[in-house]
């Protein structure tokens, strides 16, 4: 599996597991959707578009039925789970498979970074990394 390397056109949903992160591909038109607001300046609407086509408590059950899209990391595989506080830029998920590049996720909504380190540092203590805070 090739890391996500499609800048700005494709979102991702990370599902979080006690034994395995499940990176689920968001649908084109709500990226389409949400890159107008942002591009409109109106990041309220933005942040809108991404609630609304998901639980905002983040609780869902996923129904993993072998979608070759989406992208998934087991934790014996994992050498490490790092938040990346960037300066001008989405802050930064980044998910490192053992002797590999890392995957990066970056998170459209910045408000969301310390929840992000909270729920990571508990679910993933021994993998979990922060750089630049």
């Amino acid at each position: 599996m090739e890391p996500p390397t499609q800048r700005g056109l494709k979102n991702w949903d990370l599902c979080l597991a006690r034994d395995a992160v499940i990176a689920c591909p968001r649908s084109l038109w709500l990226t389409v959707k949400a890159g107008v607001w942002a591009g409109l300046g109106n990041p309220g609407a933005m942040q809108r578009t991404w609630a609304n086509s998901a639980n905002p408590a983040g609780e869902r059950v996923l129904r993993d039925h072998g979608d070759a899209r989406w992208l998934r990391y087991t934790l014996q595989e994992l050498g490490s789970i790092t938040i990346r506080r960037c300066t001008g830029a989405a802050n930064e998920i980044r998910i490192t498979r053992k002797s590999t590049k890392p995957h990066i996720y970056g998170l459209a909504d910045r408000s969301q970074t310390d929840r992000c380190r909270a729920v990571l540092r508990d679910l993933y203590p021994a993998l979990y990394r922060e750089e630049n805070f």
